[in-house]
């Protein structure tokens, strides 16, 4: 399903995906761990931006995964969240 372009050892990708919707762009960016796979970007620059964006936050102190909050507590489907 995809082919990658662009690697940055370790953390992730980005690439061309084949089986795209049409009128959706047909660029993926996706890190390893697990934390962002997201497609529909327009132009291979958005996506490599992208990359380069999350690759850098990586190495930021207080990086932690989309799928934690603040506190260390997961948001995924309100999973340890109460939201009612």
């Amino acid at each position: 399903m995809d082919s990658p372009i662009y690697v940055v050892e370790g953390v992730g990708e980005y690439g061309l995906d084949p089986e795209h919707s049409p009128g959706v762009g047909p660029y993926y960016v996706k890190l390893y761990d697990g934390s962002y796979d997201s497609s529909g970007f327009d132009t291979e620059d958005e996506a490599r931006a992208e990359l380069e964006y999350l690759a850098s936050a990586r190495k930021q102190p207080s990086y932690r995964p989309a799928y934690y909050d603040a506190e260390g507590g997961s948001m995924c489907n309100g999973i340890g969240r109460d939201y009612f």
